[in-house]
């Protein structure tokens, strides 16, 4: 017994006639039936009546040939599973991001090695605008920004949002800030702030604090929080990012929201290039970090 006995016998029960079937098989009549009988002498069981009209499916073949179906179809599956772990294996995934996801995204990338340890991941942490640009320019072949919904409609980029995010202030637990409820803008002219060097959070400070005092500018998120914990300076993020970075400080550093002009809401945004078709392991890889999302229960 073997495969293609198997096939051979449902493409006769699927057409009714041995011609046809080794037309479709490209072997002869005399293959076909040669098979078709061993097939039969195996089992002790005869599976068709056959006759120049054709070949009709015994009695007892019909449930044969309704296991034979269900195992080919397995044989089937497991073809595409070998292909699609041969694709996997041998992928490469590059991806630009923002501060914010970038311990949720090691994780992810760090499960999916383990189970592909031939794949090939490449992750770079950006501000916003040079990770659209790697993006758009197809050094990467997905990125993560933080961007109002308004900001979204780009030429040659896709956006997909995953999950909604808000400004907030970070600040020393002694800092006076932390008596307010609420931090309005104008309360920050005098207090020094360390900034992440986005331009997006850069022009909105600006906005939002014409004079403020800003002590340093940084692409490093620690450094930043370092300045907090020291009770040198408040700094200004996403509940996203802020928050992720912030939770080993959390009996040092406090979270507070701040009164903002009326901006749109604001998403982490999944980009790729418009008009490309993601590889496999572009798909895997979106589902599982969706998934580990919503198992961390990260705020809205």
């Amino acid at each position: 017994m073997n495969i293609e006995q198997l096939q051979y016998i449902a493409e006769v029960a699927r057409t009714g006639s041995l011609t046809k079937a080794a037309e479709h098989c490209h072997l002869t009549v005399t293959g076909v039936s040669r098979a078709i009988t061993l097939f039969e002498q195996e089992l002790g069981t005869r599976i068709f009546v056959r006759s120049r009209a054709g070949a009709t499916v015994t009695a007892e073949g019909e449930k044969i040939i309704t296991k034979i179906k269900t195992i080919l179809s397995q044989i089937e599956e497991l073809k595409r599973e070998a292909s699609s772990y041969h694709e996997l294996n041998n992928s490469r995934l590059r991806i630009a991001s923002i501060p914010g996801p970038i311990s949720l995204l090691i994780e992810t990338l760090s499960e999916m090695k383990r189970e592909f340890p031939g794949s090939r991941f490449d992750l770079i942490e950006d501000h916003t605008q040079t990770v659209l640009e790697s993006v758009r320019n197809g050094d990467s072949d997905i990125g993560f920004v933080l961007l109002p919904e308004q900001r979204v409609m780009q030429p040659e980029l896709h956006f997909e949002r995953i999950v909604e995010d808000r400004l907030i202030l970070l600040c020393h637990i002694d800092s006076p800030l932390t008596e307010r409820k609420i931090v309005h803008p104008e309360e920050l002219t005098d207090t020094p702030l360390v900034l992440y060097n986005d331009s997006n959070i850069l022009t909105l400070v600006q906005e939002l604090v014409p004079d403020s005092d800003i002590l340093f500018k940084s692409n490093n998120v620690d450094a930043l929080l370092r300045a907090v914990r020291a009770n040198l300076a408040v700094t200004i993020g996403t509940t996203y990012s802020l928050q992720t970075y912030g939770k080993a400080f959390n009996k040092e550093v406090v979270s507070l929201p701040l009164q903002l002009p009326d901006r749109g809401e604001t998403f982490l945004w999944l980009v790729t290039a418009a008009g490309v078709s993601a590889s496999r392991a572009t798909e895997l890889f979106i589902r599982r970090f969706r998934h580990a999302l919503e198992v961390q229960h990260q705020p809205l």
